[in-house]
């Protein structure tokens, strides 16, 4: 299809862009969520799928649809490492080829002429990847080449995930929500510390009321960031990194913040997946993740984590969810928007998301950099 073809559900998305942009890994569960045996149906991309296990524990990922008579697969049972359909038995292998037919016999003809789509998966960092898109056309790359740095490096890194959250919102509106500058505001009580070093236990909030709080726009190297003052310009401790590696946003959907959350601590790596489950539903997958290649550090860390960082990831996210989730439908809040100056950075990642949903439809696809994938921390 020409691009020039395509029609605009709101002007800078094309039709099909609310959805997601295929051809890219996804942590669609996390590894936990998926045990031996019992099959689990999720829906992602606007797409129903069926996720398990083979006899080996290797992940699976198929359409949750059987193609005899259109049944839920999510709703059989994994036997003899292989998915049974609950309503006639047809039973299909990991890569979606019927295996059997229990009316037929084992060499029968028929079975060459049933197939499940089926989408790559792997097992990686504590998620179930699944590349979700057409791997005739796009061959998917390594998903140790497209994901951050420190997952393939567990003996180096130590990072804590979150639990999968689901919010109410357009997938698009959920990213535009990781603007560069909203924090100093919206996340004033739960961001924002003490100019006071941290002994352990929660941290007191910086001591500058909402009331007093301004916003002083700087740009950095990955984009315009807002720094916390008082309205006399007095800065106040608001965490983040100013200067770092790579890129806040990385395709498909992966937004990064490097965060000192208590004076005198060692940075950590905030790491957001935000992708549709359909046009009004979203999944969340994040994880806080620090250099930690000893003993003394993944125990300090861990201590970090457990007292500030993990606390504060929740009510950070409840509080994005909220915003995101009442702003409407993604045409009416696109469409009632009036963008600012700072907006830019959120403007040119929007940008960057169209194009490469156009690209795919002339065969392309745009890969995150080995660059963008990096440690952001020097």
């Amino acid at each position: 299809m020409n691009v020039n073809e395509i029609s605009e559900l709101v002007p800078g998305v094309p039709k099909g862009l609310e959805i997601g942009l295929r051809n890219y890994w996804y942590p669609i569960v996390q590894s936990e969520e998926l045990g031996q045996g019992k099959p689990i149906g999720i829906q992602c991309l606007g797409e129903n799928l069926v996720v398990w296990r083979d006899d080996r524990g290797f992940p699976a990922v198929l359409s949750d649809r059987c193609p005899h008579r259109s049944a839920k697969l999510s709703l059989g049972r994994v036997l003899e490492g292989k998915l049974q359909c609950a309503l006639h038995g047809l039973r299909f292998d990991s890569g979606g080829q019927c295996v059997l037919i229990p009316w037929e016999a084992n060499d029968s003809p028929s079975l060459n002429e049933v197939h499940a789509r089926s989408y790559p998966a792997e097992e990686l960092g504590g998620y179930i990847w699944a590349y979700l898109g057409d791997a005739a056309k796009f061959p998917p790359p390594p998903l140790t080449d497209e994901v951050p740095e420190e997952l393939n490096h567990a003996d180096e890194f130590l990072w804590f995930r979150m639990p999968t959250e689901v919010w109410q919102t357009n997938w698009l509106l959920a990213i535009d929500g990781g603007d560069g500058f909203h924090a100093v505001i919206l996340h004033a009580e739960t961001q924002a510390v003490t100019d006071g070093s941290w002994q352990g236990g929660s941290p007191q909030a910086a001591t500058a009321p909402l009331a007093e709080r301004r916003v002083k726009i700087v740009q950095t190297s990955y984009g315009v960031r807002g720094v916390a003052t008082d309205r006399d310009g007095k800065p106040i401790h608001h965490g983040h990194l100013l200067e770092v590696k790579g890129d806040r946003f990385l395709f498909p959907c992966i937004s990064t913040n490097v965060i000192r959350p208590v004076p005198g601590v060692e940075p950590y790596v905030s790491r957001l997946w935000q992708f549709p489950i359909d046009d009004s539903r979203c999944i969340i997958q994040r994880f806080a993740v620090q250099r930690a290649p000893t003993t003394e550090a993944r125990e300090r860390w861990a201590k970090l984590f457990t007292e500030v960082v993990g606390p504060r990831f929740k009510s950070i996210s409840r509080e994005d969810a909220m915003i995101a989730e009442s702003q409407g439908d993604l045409v009416t809040a696109r469409t009632n928007e009036h963008l600012f100056e700072p907006d830019i950075s959120m403007y040119e990642v929007r940008q960057r998301i169209r194009d490469a949903f156009l690209a795919q439809l002339s065969g392309n696809r745009m890969a995150p950099s080995k660059n963008s994938l990096v440690w952001p921390i020097a």
